[in-house]
C-alpha cells in the first residue's frame, strides 16, 4: 500500500466557502482523472482535509461519493484506496468509453459553437506545448480538458457526465502506465486529427480519431496491467 505523498502545490487555489462539499468532490475527482492520485494509494480524510484547508466532514462525504462511483475501494483493513484496476475491469471501462466518447464526439462535430471551437483549439495548443516540453502532469491536465471540452460540445450533459465518471475511474491507471515523450507524441498525432475533423464538421472522422486515440493508449495500458499482475501474482 502507498502512503499519501506531499501534493499541496497540485491542489490549486484555496477553496471558496460556498458549496464546499461539491468543490471538495470536484477537486478530488479532478485529481483522480489526471492521475495525481496513484492506483492503490491510501486516501486519508484527515490528510486530505489538511491539504485542502477544510474540515474533515466535506472530505469524508466526497470520499464516500467517490467510492460509490467506483473510483475508490474499501480495503480489508477498512481504509480507502484508489481503485486497483484489473485488466478485465479496464477492458470493460474501455469498451464503454469507446461507445460513449465516440457518440459524444460525432455529435460535437455538428453542434460545436464558434466559442466552443475556440476553446478546444486553445486547449489543443496548450496540450501540444506540454507534449513538446515533456511535462507529463501538465499534459494529462490539458488532455482531460481537451477531451472534456469536445464532449461538452455535444450538448448532452448526461452523456458528458457519464464520460467524466469513466475518466475518473481510469485516470490513475493512465498516469501510472502510459505517459512519456513517445506516448505523448503518438497521442498528439491523434489530437491533431481530432481538431482537424472538428473544424471540418466531420462527425464520422471525429469519432474515428477519438477512437484511435483511446484504442492506442488502451493497448499500452492493458499490457502494463497484465505485466504487473504477472509480477505480483
Amino acid at each position: 500500500m502507498l502512503n499519501t505523498p506531499d501534493r499541496a502545490p497540485q491542489f490549486g487555489q484555496p477553496l471558496r466557502r460556498e458549496s464546499l462539499q461539491q468543490q471538495v468532490y470536484e477537486r478530488l475527482r479532478h485529481n483522480l482523472t489526471t492521475g495525481v492520485f496513484k492506483p492503490g494509494e491510501i486516501l486519508s480524510s484527515r490528510s486530505l482535509a489538511q491539504e485542502l484547508g477544510v474540515s474533515a466532514m466535506p472530505v469524508r462525504e466526497a470520499l464516500t461519493r467517490l467510492t460509490a462511483e467506483g473510483a475508490l475501494e474499501l480495503t480489508s483493513s477498512r481504509t480507502l484506496r484508489v481503485r486497483l484496476m484489473t485488466a478485465d475491469a479496464f477492458d470493460e471501462v474501455t469498451a464503454i468509453r469507446l461507445d460513449l466518447e465516440g457518440m459524444a464526439a460525432e455529435r460535437a462535430a455538428g453542434l460545436a459553437t464558434p466559442d466552443a471551437l475556440a476553446t478546444i483549439t486553445r486547449l489543443h495548443h496548450a496540450l501540444a506545448e506540454a507534449a513538446e516540453r515533456g511535462g507529463i502532469d501538465d499534459y494529462l491536465h490539458r488532455n482531460a480538458q481537451f477531451h472534456d471540452a469536445i464532449y461538452a460540445a455535444s450538448g448532452w450533459p448526461l452523456l458528458t457526465e457519464m464520460i467524466r465518471r469513466l475518466w475518473m475511474i481510469v485516470g490513475p491507471s493512465i498516469r501510472a502506465c502510459v505517459p512519456d515523450r513517445a506516448h505523448m507524441a503518438v497521442s498528439m498525432a491523434h489530437h491533431d486529427a481530432v481538431l482537424a475533423a472538428l473544424n471540418r464538421g466531420d462527425g464520422p472522422g471525429l469519432r474515428a480519431a477519438i477512437l484511435a486515440d483511446i484504442g492506442e493508449a488502451a493497448t499500452d495500458i492493458r499490457k502494463t496491467l497484465t505485466e504487473r499482475k504477472g509480477e505480483t501474482g
